[in-house]
């Protein structure tokens, strides 16, 4: 029988291109913000996968590294390798230029879904009017839906979702966990770093609170 929640997948994406360098190398610290997400994850999560189309940049890591070997690059490609090599049933999944992680929100979302019985592939998380991929779980009885997305070309993860049996989370309940962190912070730009960093020390050293 297998578990219900257990996974958390990282997406270690494609090419960076607004950066002018590759996110997934970035460091705080002198270590790889890929590892800090990986290791806050993992205080909470029994399985962290990363799937990277660069395999041997992470092989130093100790976690579970998915080969994305599509010639397309697009984060939907590795939500569907992710969730095809998780050993839970329900995954969750962030791309790896979203630092921000709450643990308590990861905790509700498992909760929830560990007390639920009714039948649903997934939750989630609503940046206002918008669905915001990361930061969600998703199941998988999605794979055969995303397949199909993939094979018309239909990389739009919102168009699969749509698609699906899920509940979404709205954006008070989601701001209830999370305090005033800004979980949906993704980094794009260079000077979005610097202003980053000091945001992240700050994250870390404040533990997250109990709910």
């Amino acid at each position: 029988n297998m578990k219900k929640t257990g996974t958390a997948i990282i997406l270690c994406g494609g090419k960076s291109s607004r950066m002018g360098f590759d996110k997934s190398k970035y460091e705080i610290n002198g270590k790889l913000l890929i590892e800090i997400c990986a290791e806050k994850l993992g205080s909470v999560f029994e399985e962290v996968l990363l799937v990277t189309k660069d395999t041997d940049k992470f092989k130093k890591l100790r976690y579970k590294i998915i080969g994305d070997d599509a010639d397309d690059y697009a984060p939907v490609l590795g939500i569907y390798k992710g969730l095809l090599e998780a050993g839970s049933h329900f995954s969750f999944i962030i791309a790896c230029d979203m630092p921000v992680i709450s643990l308590n929100y990861i905790n509700y979302l498992t909760e929830k879904l560990e007390k639920s019985s009714f039948p649903q592939d997934g939750l989630i998380s609503m940046n206002g009017s918008f669905i915001e991929p990361f930061h969600s779980f998703y199941s998988k009885s999605m794979l055969e839906k995303i397949k199909y997305n993939i094979s018309i070309k239909d990389y739009k993860i919102s168009n699969f979702i749509k698609m699906c049996n899920v509940e979404f989370i709205n954006s008070e309940t989601i701001k209830k966990y999370t305090g005033n962190t800004d979980i949906f912070t993704n980094l794009n730009y260079p000077c979005d770093l610097e202003i980053f960093s000091d945001v992240f020390i700050k994250e870390l050293c404040q533990n997250d609170k109990k709910y």
